[in-house]
């Protein structure tokens, strides 16, 4: 009996088993990508529902701007983000990613419906150009300041993430809408 419970417990040591959904967690740095993500997911939809800046600026051409100024912070955390994925579900992590991009880029889009998109685009349209025009800022700092780390679809796994809001560009977070809500007011799972 000792036997088998000293092989049970060496089995334990050396075969672990996977991770389950419940145990996962985010390391700063899948903190830092996924809140790139989302803001990155924000900004495409507020593209789409709004089209134009509260000034009549082309939202398309900002975005466009935006994404090619930070192509390389995105593609890094779609990296990071990957990574974690292929390493707690295994494959090379593309699917979940992808599933992620969806997922947050439906987050919004259900913001956008809950208030109507007039109220949505009163409230977000000019975070498109204000994040244009600002000077190229980090933008895991940026994401969270806007959001904060516990906006993320898993906890961090401890050692917190700290927010530097020295160099990052002057985003105003909206007022809460006639409905009450504000927004982003997204809370982790």
């Amino acid at each position: 009996m000792k036997r088998l419970l000293m092989a049970l417990v060496v089995g334990a040591f050396l075969f672990p088993m996977p991770v389950r959904a419940a145990d996962r967690c985010y390391s700063p740095d899948e903190v830092n990508a996924e809140q790139v993500l989302r803001l990155h997911s924000e900004l495409m939809v507020i593209t789409v529902t709004c089209k134009q800046g509260s000034t009549g600026r082309d939202l398309v051409r900002a975005y466009t701007g935006f994404t090619q100024r930070h192509v390389g912070q995105i593609k890094k955390a779609e990296e990071t983000m990957a990574r974690y994925y292929a390493k707690t579900s295994g494959g090379n992590g593309l699917s979940q990613l992808d599933k992620l991009r969806t997922k947050l880029a439906n987050e919004f889009g259900q913001k956008s419906a809950g208030v109507s998109a007039p109220v949505f685009c009163a409230e977000r349209r000019d975070m498109v150009t204000t994040m244009y025009d600002s000077p190229p800022a980090s933008l895991e700092k940026t994401s969270l300041t806007l959001y904060g780390e516990a906006t993320t679809y898993l906890p961090s796994c401890g050692g917190g993430v700290k927010v530097a809001m020295a160099d990052s560009p002057v985003v105003k977070k909206p007022k809460a809408a006639a409905t009450g809500s504000s927004y982003p007011q997204r809370k982790p799972k």
